[in-house]
C-alpha cells in the first residue's frame, strides 16, 4: 500500500467517524447516570488533584498519598490492590 493509499484510508475513516459523530454523543448522553449522592459533582480527569486522603479504622489513621507518572498506565486503585495482596491471594 503507498502513502497515498493509506492517507486515503485514514482521510475515509476520518471521514465516517465525523459523519457518526452525533448518533455516537447522542449514545453516551443516553447512558449516562443519574445518582444523587449529595456530594457536589467532581470534574472527571485522569489525575485528580486531591487524592491524598486519611481514612480512620478503629484506633489507626491510615493516610493514603497518591504518586502518579505520568508514563505509566496504571492506576492509583490498581497500585493500591497490589499492595494490599498477600501470598495467599496468589
Amino acid at each position: 500500500m503507498t502513502a497515498e493509499e493509506k492517507t486515503a484510508k485514514i482521510e475515509d475513516y476520518i471521514a465516517r467517524l465525523d459523519a457518526e459523530w452525533p448518533e455516537i454523543e447522542k449514545i453516551m448522553a443516553s447512558h449516562e447516570l443519574d445518582l444523587d449522592t449529595g456530594r457536589e459533582p467532581l470534574l472527571l480527569c485522569r489525575i485528580p488533584p486531591d487524592m491524598d486522603f486519611t481514612m480512620k479504622d478503629g484506633h489507626t489513621e491510615y493516610e493514603v498519598v497518591g504518586h502518579f507518572n505520568p508514563d505509566s498506565d496504571e492506576f492509583l486503585l490498581e497500585q493500591i490492590s497490589c499492595k494490599l495482596r498477600t501470598a495467599d491471594d496468589g
